[in-house]
């Protein structure tokens, strides 16, 4: 008896999840406001915040490997004249209106004031208040990148 015999089989297949451009701009910004709120813990312990990304280089044998780089964390918090504490979500390397009026930043006050400020951003992103805003600030970032035609090169 073979041993395929003896196994159940079938013809279902995985569904693929279709790509929706709102839970990627969501889940951006998430991630992103996430990473802050690390930053700012580490800031507080006056600690160094170490963040990485995985990206390919070649070794020394010619064989493409993966690694994790460090890469630079931008603060998105900064203190006014006065010393209040303001915080800003980017999308990209440009700060995200946060309503029709353009205003680009949220007043925390103090910096023991921000983790709930990061919290309360993260819940308005995960109800889908921000929705317009991240299709508006995503579209324009496409704008910057121009798609290669078949007949062209890469300078």
């Amino acid at each position: 008896m073979s041993v395929l015999k003896t196994l159940k089989l079938g013809k279902a297949a995985p569904t693929t999840v279709a790509a929706d451009a709102k839970g990627r701009a969501r889940a951006k910004v998430i991630a992103h406001l996430e990473q802050q709120k690390a930053l700012l813990a580490a800031h507080v312990e006056g600690k160094a915040f170490e963040a990485t990304r995985p990206v390919y280089r070649t070794n020394d044998a010619g064989e493409r490997v993966r690694i994790m780089q460090s890469v630079h964390v931008r603060r998105d918090w900064f203190l006014d004249g006065a010393g209040t504490v303001h915080f800003m979500v980017r999308y990209g390397a440009k700060p995200l209106p946060l309503d029709k009026t353009g205003s680009t930043s949220v007043e925390a006050g103090t910096l023991d004031g921000l983790p709930g400020v990061i919290d309360a951003l993260i819940a308005a992103v995960q109800a889908g208040e921000l929705d317009a805003q991240l299709a508006t600030a995503a579209q324009e970032r496409s704008k910057a990148f121009k798609r290669r035609t078949a007949g062209t090169k890469a300078p």
